[in-house]
């Protein structure tokens, strides 16, 4: 399982896909999503694209988690500290929601909820979350990373990552629940004929 020529062939295998499957994705984000003044139709696009990083996170039981390993999926990403507010909740309703409404493309889409501080995970929020990986992230490198508003804060946008690995969108707080599924479904359904190969289960 750990054969390095193995890991080799999947890393060529996985670049020939992004290289092939970038321009299809970035056409169905030009001409559906982005307005010809260059917005989008609803939410920031994020230029230029950042990639996932190296990020410090850890699940619930404490493993190491490194998202670049979900490339693939539609990766929808809320900030949130452990206490999880009203706003936390809402973000976490609207991201399930969000996958509910993939119908048959539910399987490429993924849920993460980066906490902001190490304190206990609100027990209220668990059931809800189901389906959501909670990961313990460094609140800096998040900053470096997740773009704001002047002056805004992680806690409260919506962060859209495409299935090559780049942050390309962010929804600003308070987030627009019918907007931000409207652009968001529009991606899904013009990109239905990109199928990845192998999706790295989820946490």
């Amino acid at each position: 399982m750990n054969d390095p020529v193995a890991r080799r062939n999947r890393r060529t295998l996985a670049l020939i896909i992004a290289v092939c499957a970038a321009p299809l994705v970035l056409a169905a984000f030009l001409f559906f999503v982005v307005h010809p003044d260059g917005r989008p139709a609803y939410g920031d696009l994020v230029q230029p694209q950042r990639p996932v990083p190296a990020l410090n996170l850890t699940d619930r039981a404490g493993r190491p988690v490194d998202l670049r390993r979900f490339d693939g999926y539609w990766m929808l990403v809320m900030a949130a500290p452990a206490a999880c507010d009203a706003t936390c909740q809402s973000l976490l309703f609207d991201m399930r929601q969000f996958r509910l409404a993939a119908g048959e493309d539910q399987y490429r889409v993924a849920r993460v909820w980066l906490v902001l501080d190490d304190k206990p995970i609100n027990p209220g929020v668990l059931q809800p979350a189901a389906g959501t990986m909670i990961l313990r992230a460094d609140p800096a490198q998040l900053r470096a990373w997740l773009p704001t508003a002047s002056g805004g804060d992680l806690e409260g946008p919506l962060w859209l990552v495409d299935p090559l690995g780049h942050l390309m969108l962010r929804f600003p707080a308070p987030v627009q629940p019918v907007a931000a599924l409207g652009v968001f479904s529009k991606l899904l359904y013009n990109t239905a004929g990109w199928k990845p190969r192998h999706l790295e289960p989820l946490r």
